[in-house]
């Protein structure tokens, strides 16, 4: 069988589940394999044909599970998890240690001490103790906790390392739009 006729059998099961190819979405596996055996010049060299494994490390790369994490739920090693991070371009998301709530103010989560200090108006010279203590006299209640991107929650104000404040806009939002407050 030709790699055409490989591609139309996937065609096919995705037209059946889907009722048409224009419906099928971009991240159906058989969509997928389709386009991969049809490609040519440069992107059918570095493409490889994704399965339903890579498709599960790809939703936990994009849900900001680590890779110690990956590695031990899905029994896979580095250079799979790797692959697929090359393939789609995804990057590893930081876990989020602090949550700062206030009445009236959407949540607010950072991964480190200091990256509330802007969001809450503070000077970030404080030590982590004093920040937390200038916290709880504002009003703010700060959780220590430990959540990955996909369980904070859609509208949440967000910081990393920088101090560029974000806002999350469901799971594909990572670090898009920037919070003007």
């Amino acid at each position: 069988m030709t790699r055409y006729q490989k591609a139309l059998q996937y065609i096919h099961k995705a037209e059946i589940k889907y009722g048409s190819i224009k419906r099928t979405p971009e991240n159906d596996l058989n969509l997928i394999k389709a386009q991969n055996l049809l490609a040519i010049g440069h992107r059918a060299i570095k493409t490889f044909e994704p399965d339903d494994l890579d498709f599960e490390i790809k939703r936990m790369l994009e849900y900001g599970y680590p890779a110690h994490v990956i590695y031990e739920m899905l029994h896979v090693g580095q250079p799979a998890v790797q692959r697929v991070r090359e393939f789609y371009g995804l990057k590893y998301k930081p876990i989020f240690n602090y949550k700062m709530t206030k009445d009236g103010h959407p949540d607010f989560y950072t991964t480190y001490a200091k990256g509330m200090c802007r969001a809450a108006g503070i000077d970030n010279g404080h030590t982590a103790r004093q920040i937390f203590k200038l916290m709880s006299q504002r009003g703010y209640e700060v959780s220590k906790i430990s959540f990955y991107w996909g369980d904070l929650p859609d509208d949440c104000t967000y910081t990393i390392k920088n101090s560029i404040v974000f806002v999350k806009h469901g799971i594909d939002s990572w670090l898009n739009e920037a919070w003007k407050g």
